[in-house]
């Protein structure tokens, strides 16, 4: 089977509108000047409305992780202090992107199953009187959903900021930058935004740019946002960023935002939980074991163990050779779940029940056993 015609059912990247698909097909544009800075500014307020912050954002051309990098590596400087909260893979990419910037993390582990505790954090950040933590939002190797707004109102009394990867997250379950008190937040284009990877648009809030600002030093120039924030005021009415930025890929996310605010943010939080009721119900219908629990679920992406006797690796083998791209576990997860995505395009049930429908038909016409 051609690549072409595999459905993906990861979680990211996702398949992209047409009307996405379009725009990056256009010829390239030059990416400053008076023909362009309209686009860009309107792609900018576009994002802020998404983001729900007044601050700075930035589109930074890199992967998710480049964000994130972005994103601690200028709130933490140079040996600054930092917790990070980690209950599953991508939590722990962000404590070893804290850790390539300072000696200074302090870590919480969580069992994977499970999300951050609001009370537990509190008394952990008092415990290493902590100015800034960092958590993930939505971890894709577990389909759990930390309380990030909860996590944020229970560390404030102690004057502590928060930082947050939305990498899986934003424009797929509510995050509010500014309204729930958080410092910067980073997220990626080929997740629930609808484009292709390339982009990791990173915003820094007021409460951020007053921890950035109180660095004695920094590292890196690129992955800095006081890089960025100089061009942004030297050069700003023509070239307001330090590198050539990808304007098609501009242009695309864009076009997906437009796309994104057309349909309503509380409308999409909706699709995607629907998404997600319709692939719970249906796993554990054919007996699959969840991951996370209901209460804590995410609805960007679902973990599940198969039944009992089927070989995780053998079953996502013969989704492929039925159109479904779907993925599995990750580090202690590995070989033991598949990994399903409902972000964005994905994130409609009956795409959902089209893949509960052939995982059935994979189940009944037989897939090897687990490997001891």
């Amino acid at each position: 089977m051609d690549a072409h015609d595999i459905e993906l059912l990861i979680p990211g990247p996702i398949p992209v509108s047409d009307e996405v698909l379009e725009v990056m097909g256009h010829q390239v544009e030059q990416h400053y000047g008076p023909d362009w800075m309209p686009q860009y500014e309107r792609f900018i307020a576009r994002l802020r409305r998404v983001f729900l912050t007044a601050g700075s954002l930035y589109p930074i051309p890199a992967s998710g992780s480049g964000g994130i990098d972005t994103m601690v590596g200028s709130l933490v400087g140079a040996d600054g202090r930092v917790g990070v909260i980690t209950n599953g893979f991508f939590g722990n990419r962000v404590v070893e992107i804290a850790r390539s910037y300072s000696r200074n993390v302090e870590v919480l582990d969580v069992p994977w199953n499970r999300p951050a505790e609001p009370d537990d954090v509190r008394r952990w950040v008092r415990t290493h009187k902590l100015p800034l933590i960092a958590v993930v939002h939505s971890d894709t190797s577990t389909g759990v959903l930390n309380p990030v707004r909860e996590i944020a109102a229970a560390v404030k009394a102690e004057g502590v900021a928060v930082a947050v990867d939305a990498v899986s997250s934003l424009a797929g379950t509510p995050l509010e930058t500014d309204g729930w008190g958080l410092a910067a937040v980073s997220t990626a284009s080929q997740k629930c935004l609808e484009t292709p990877p390339g982009l990791a648009p990173v915003a820094i809030t007021k409460i951020g740019w007053e921890i950035v600002d109180r660095q004695p030093a920094s590292h890196g120039w690129y992955l800095n946002v006081r890089t960025w924030r100089r061009f942004e005021r030297e050069w700003g009415a023509h070239h307001p960023y330090p590198v050539t930025i990808p304007s098609n890929l501009i242009l695309a996310l864009d076009r997906a935002l437009q796309r994104i605010l057309d349909e309503g943010l509380e409308k999409r939080f909706e699709r995607h939980r629907r998404a997600q009721a319709a692939l719970r119900e249906g796993l554990e219908h054919l007996g699959f074991r969840l991951f996370a629990e209901p209460q804590f679920a995410s609805p960007t992406v679902t973990v599940a163990y198969p039944p009992a006797g089927v070989d995780a690796t053998a079953l996502i083998s013969s989704m492929r050779a039925r159109g479904f791209a779907i993925s599995g576990g990750l580090e202690q997860l590995a070989g033991k779940v598949i990994r399903i995505g409902h972000l964005g395009t994905q994130a409609h049930p009956e795409i959902m029940r089209r893949a509960v429908e052939a995982l059935e038909t994979c189940l009944r016409e037989g897939v090897p056993a687990r490997r001891a």
